[in-house]
């Protein structure tokens, strides 16, 4: 096998993994904001809380989040696909436009109707491969809604249906 059979396989194999979807928010030294709908987010621990970011490295949120050194993961309800599809496609300057947000501490920009917010202070950060992993130290949480997350499969957004 070639490793490029290996990639477009591998990539295949990760779009076949449901994934919750979250808007990732930060504002540069200027306090303008950015952001990015992103997948690749995980629990990292209880003690202390913490959570896992991958953010591609040439993502217009890399350098200010590293900058800035704090960042929330609002993680977007299941009726909240437009939003999340306006935030992929409008460009970085116009991103927020689309959403209803305000600025929490440290001036990071929260989403309004998210299903839950999460708010971080960068803990580590270590370049592998073409992404930015970082290790977000949780400093506040705010829960809102029914919890009824968006789901991203196969380049196809839904919900989740539970077994009775």
């Amino acid at each position: 096998m070639t490793a490029d059979t290996t990639e477009v396989l591998f990539k295949g194999a990760m779009r076949r993994l449901a994934s919750g979807v979250a808007l990732v928010t930060t504002a540069d030294a200027d306090g303008a904001p950015f952001g990015i709908a992103m997948t690749a987010f995980m629990s990292l621990s209880m003690d202390p809380p913490s959570l896992l970011l991958a953010i591609n490295q040439t993502a217009s949120l890399c350098a200010p989040l590293l900058e800035r050194g704090h960042f929330a993961v609002n993680i977007l309800a299941r009726d909240q696909q437009a939003l999340c599809q306006a935030f992929v496609s409008a460009p970085p300057a116009e991103r927020f436009a689309v959403l209803e947000w305000t600025a929490g501490p440290h001036g990071i920009p929260v989403v309004q109707s998210a299903t839950a917010n999460i708010l971080c202070t960068v803990g580590e950060a270590r370049l592998m491969g073409t992404h930015m992993v970082v290790q977000g130290l949780v400093e506040q949480v705010m829960l809102e809604g029914s919890g009824d997350p968006l789901i991203y499969l196969d380049g196809r957004y839904g919900g989740m249906a539970f077994d009775a």
